[in-house]
């Protein structure tokens, strides 16, 4: 069994390092060069790079912050309370991120959206031309978005482009994106194929009864709503000019909720029916100050009344995780508002949606050893928990996601020793790699890059291009160009950095000329 060597311990297939392990230590270790090259080789490329000093420790290499040559320049970026990215505008340097940025926090138009509407993934959706993507995610979160986007519009208050010539119009795209949608009960409010059978009774038709009705009646459950009566009586607490508004998409929600099967009655809960019993009564009345909050509450309580019980029922959440890095259209940034006069209106949607900053940080994780560790899916240790590398490097400033008092105790890297592994650097692009040689061929492929993006960027498809090649039938020129193409239409350069991609590129074929072929 191999010794411990400068807090450095083998553990059956993980090295065990230990938290307070300088650089230094971890340089010298015969034991780390043999078992993981590739971390190695990655602290001493960020030593030459001056990303780490030799006396900083294992943990400290979990705290290195986003390679960011627009920080500190001028006025504030995101991250230090600015409301964009310099870089999305000015084309910053070249350093930046190739694939988009992550926001630190949520983006103005989502942060006063009452509904919390992942509306820059929506907009997000719509420029890459997803629009029925688009469509469906809106509604994850808001399936009436017709009824009630029009009269709100606080996210279109909240675009941080209000301050400089016109905000992005997002209610009015919402909006559109909301009446084409009602306008198609046969692809957005679809019967659902399972069955929970569970019956849910609704005992009056508020907004908050009718914004459950969906949640529900979309996870399999049989919804009746009683004391059925028309939207335009639903609505006439809240005022004529409210009323005037929502009434005709109201009725067509409440149509469309037919469509799915929730069924409406005017009897009420007590009245006979033949129907199994109900597993639940709900009596969803909403706060009653019958103005605007009191709509957009009404639906809130809804869609969290309905999510509460569809969990209990053992039954999925209907709100999930939007995409991966934020992107933006930089022809679109300089065009002037739409033309909503216009007769098409999708025309004016889409182009009003390219205007979007989608504001977010593009700095890079731009070191090797994180990069390293990454690759090789490591397993962070601290005094409480075991966290994935792939979970804690998925994150722009991921220690701000350690508990009170929780620190880094260890790093369980898994031995490498029987693959070709290694890490490269050009400027602040890194390339890992890890290939499994057995039998003329490449077995398992593992490429990341870091450097390119905020975050750690696996190349999964471009591995799968290589997996089960025989290493002679490689050509490094050749296969380079095949494994970027497969990351390629993700790729969303600003006006300064439309070189990264070749260098990307570069560092592919020098990975794959160095694979040995004897």
């Amino acid at each position: 069994m191999q010794q411990p060597s400068g807090g450095i311990t083998p553990l059956d297939d993980v090295l065990r390092i230990s938290g307070d392990t300088t650089v230094d230590e971890l340089l010298a270790s015969p034991l780390l060069r043999q078992e993981a090259p590739a971390v190695a080789q990655g602290l001493a490329l960020d030593r030459q790079a001056g990303l780490l000093a030799g006396s900083e420790t294992a943990a400290d290499l979990l705290r290195q912050d986003l390679l960011c040559p627009c920080r500190g320049q001028g006025e504030p970026c995101l991250r230090d309370g600015g409301s964009t990215c310099p870089a999305i505008r000015e084309g910053g340097p070249a350093e930046v991120s190739v694939l988009g940025g992550r926001s630190p926090a949520s983006p103005r138009c989502q942060a006063v959206c009452p509904l919390s509407a992942d509306l820059p993934g929506i907009l997000q959706l719509l420029r890459e031309g997803s629009l029925l993507e688009a469509r469906r995610t809106l509604m994850k979160y808001l399936p009436m978005a017709d009824t009630v986007c029009q009269a709100c519009g606080r996210c279109t208050g909240g675009c941080v482009r209000s301050a400089e010539d016109a905000p992005v119009a997002v209610h009015r795209i919402i909006h559109w994106m909301g009446q084409t949608i009602s306008a198609q009960p046969e692809i957005f409010f679809v019967p659902p194929r399972g069955d929970s059978r569970k019956w849910i009774a609704l005992a009056h038709p508020t907004l908050a009864s009718l914004a459950a009705a969906y949640y529900l009646r979309r996870m399999g459950n049989h919804v009746v709503v009683f004391r059925d009566k028309p939207a335009a009586d639903v609505l006439a607490p809240y005022g004529a000019d409210l009323a005037g508004v929502m009434a005709g998409p109201l009725e067509t929600y409440r149509q469309n909720l037919a469509h799915m099967g929730v069924e409406f009655t005017p009897d009420s809960p007590d009245a006979p029916a033949d129907r199994p019993a109900f597993a639940l009564t709900l009596d969803l009345q909403g706060p009653g100050s019958h103005d605007l909050e009191d709509v957009l509450d009404s639906i809130r309580q809804g869609r969290e009344e309905a999510r509460r019980i569809n969990l209990d029922f053992g039954l999925k959440s209907f709100l999930e995780p939007g995409g991966d890095f934020c992107t933006f259209d930089r022809y679109g940034l300089t065009q002037p508002p739409a033309d909503w006069q216009a007769a098409d209106q999708q025309v004016s949607a889409l182009r009003e949606a390219s205007r979007c900053l989608n504001c977010s940080c593009l700095g890079v994780a731009a070191s090797s050893a994180c990069t390293a560790l990454y690759m090789l899916e490591t397993a962070l240790v601290t005094d409480r928990r075991t966290i994935r590398a792939q979970d804690y490097f998925a994150q722009i400033t991921p220690w701000q996601t350690f508990q009170p008092g929780e620190t880094p105790a260890a790093l369980e890297i898994p031995m490498s020793g029987d693959f070709h592994s290694g890490c490269l650097r050009q400027g602040e692009i890194t390339l890992s790699y890890a290939f499994l040689l057995a039998g003329g061929r490449v077995q398992i492929a593992r490429l990341v890059f870091g450097g390119i993006a905020p975050v750690p960027v696996r190349l999964a498809q471009g591995e799968r291009r290589l997996e089960h090649r025989e290493i002679t039938a490689l050509d490094p020129q050749t296969d380079a160009a095949a494994v970027l193409e497969t990351i390629r239409p993700q790729l969303c350069p600003t006006a300064n950095n439309t070189e990264k991609p070749a260098a990307m590129e570069a560092l592919l074929r020098q990975c794959l000329a160095g694979l040995p072929r004897g």
